[in-house]
């Protein structure tokens, strides 16, 4: 086993968005084929070319307009959505690796006004090799039982065990984007400190990113 150090300093923010329960009832349109986006966006993690982005989000005719939304939420299909306020903070950092797909919210599938400003769709293909599996806590490579496997596959994923997940991360990932995946571990966003201090310092509405610190190490 590496030997390391723990970094006292600067920090890195695990953000469970992507597992994040509360899914607001929103559709979604594309031109293409629902499932290529999601693939890309969602599992292979990959520059999705524009032609496959979302082109609008729409409430169910039997949904009531919300007078306002979170600055973060998930639709539908597991999709990521930011208002404008989100937005303006993140464009202002290093975003090499993100798209954001600007989308009008419709009050119905017929493309009916909501009264709300157009929001945007959030796909972060940018990753970091950084994860520390062994300095990490709860977390795991699944095995799938039901199909009779007994250790998990050689392309598994770690995972994290429950939301109490600990992650350590290389002190190398601190240079670079301030929003990124590792492209190792699944379900988790990774943001700067420089980024998490700039959204708490507006005011915005977050709950969703679920921040979490992680543990930064260099090799000894």
């Amino acid at each position: 086993m590496t030997d390391w150090r723990e970094v006292e300093g600067p920090k890195i923010w695990a953000s469970r968005f992507p597992r994040f329960l509360d899914i607001v009832s929103f559709g979604w349109n594309c031109v293409g084929k629902k499932i290529d986006f999601i693939h890309a966006s969602q599992y292979r993690l990959e520059f999705v070319d524009a032609d496959l982005s979302p082109k609008s989000i729409f409430f169910a005719r039997h949904d009531k307009i919300p007078s306002g939304l979170k600055d973060a939420f998930k639709i539908k299909d597991g999709l990521r959505v930011i208002s404008p306020a989100l937005r303006d903070v993140l464009v202002q950092f290093d975003m090499d690796g993100v798209q954001l797909f600007e989308v009008p919210i419709h009050a119905d599938e017929t493309g009916a006004p909501s009264g709300l400003p157009n929001h945007y769709v959030l796909n972060i293909y940018g990753g970091k090799d950084a994860l520390i599996p062994e300095l990490s806590e709860n977390i795991e490579k699944p095995i799938i039982r039901a199909a009779g496997y007994t250790e998990p596959l050689p392309n598994a994923k770690w995972t994290a065990v429950h939301s109490t997940d600990i992650v350590a991360l290389k002190a190398e990932a601190l240079q670079g984007a301030d929003l990124w995946r590792d492209p190792e571990y699944r379900s988790t966003f990774f943001f700067s400190d420089r980024l998490k201090q700039a959204i708490d310092a507006a005011g915005l509405k977050t709950k969703a990113l679920s921040f979490a610190p992680t543990r930064i190490f260099e090799k000894a």
